[in-house]
């Protein structure tokens, strides 16, 4: 009950610390809602909120390509900002200094945009009949990846305690049937927020579509720094659960 019970506390907290986050990394979060709606500009310049036909015909268009790239790439340095915000704020861990930390951080950086390249270009590596269900296998197989990478993504980025996915999956054992959920109900709102505005932006025009688009940049930079609030808040569990097993310290004799 006590872990429930932290589970949902926690799934709360999420939502509180991404605003802390946003608010204590102005600089980050301006930089990537700004991304966010220069892209749409982007696509409203092609067509691509005119309809649902034009926005498929359009949605490989080069430029905007260019700026997705730039976009996915900046949810992860996002991360990992965010994640060295959080453990600034603990006593119990310390960062590494920026640069070794990102040279850490690297490979779940360029993991994660291997996976992006896998989805967005599977019509040019595959079938196009089997398109749908590449897409749904590596993104099903992402998520349930995703949790057991956290001790090693949170330390990467700060004091690199873990030294990779095997130690990390191992640090997080049991507790992945509570990351799990948590992970993805922390991203579900918002994620289904973002898909809704750009469903409502085909069709429509003037204020009402770029206060739609506006609203959906301010989302997506909402979406960035969600996950590594979980991530923080998950590390936090096995930091604890590390604590609680350790051997008492033997209390020195008195005369």
């Amino acid at each position: 009950m006590i872990w429930i019970k932290r589970f949902f506390t926690d799934l709360g907290g999420t939502y509180v610390d991404s605003l802390r986050a946003i608010k204590a990394l102005p600089w980050l979060f301006a930089a990537i809602i700004g991304w966010e709606f220069a892209q749409h500009i982007v696509e409203v310049r092609i067509g691509m909120f005119e309809s649902q036909e034009m926005g498929r015909a359009v949605a490989d268009d080069g430029l905007r390509m260019a700026f997705g790239w730039v976009k996915m790439a900046s949810i992860y340095v996002g991360a990992f900002f965010v994640i060295r915000y959080f453990i600034s704020q603990r006593s119990d861990r310390k960062l590494a200094p920026l640069g070794s930390a990102g040279l850490r951080y690297l490979p779940y950086f360029a993991y994660s945009l291997v996976v992006f390249a896998a989805l967005f270009y599977a019509r040019f590596l595959i079938p196009e009949v089997h398109v749908d269900t590449f897409r749904a296998a590596v993104g099903l197989g992402q998520q349930l990846l995703e949790p057991l990478l956290i001790a090693w993504v949170v330390a990467a980025a700060t004091d690199g305690r873990i030294s990779g996915p095997i130690a990390s999956a191992r640090r997080l054992g049991l507790l992945y049937f509570l990351a799990l959920p948590l992970l993805l109900l922390a991203r579900v709102p918002a994620s289904l927020l973002h898909q809704h505005l750009n469903e409502t932006a085909v069709g429509s025009m003037g204020t009402e579509l770029w206060l739609t688009l506006a609203i959906d940049a301010v989302v997506v930079g909402l979406i960035v720094s969600i996950v590594p609030s979980a991530m923080v808040r998950v590390a936090g569990w096995m930091d604890k659960r590390s604590m609680q097993k350790r051997p008492a310290e033997p209390r020195p004799l008195t005369a």
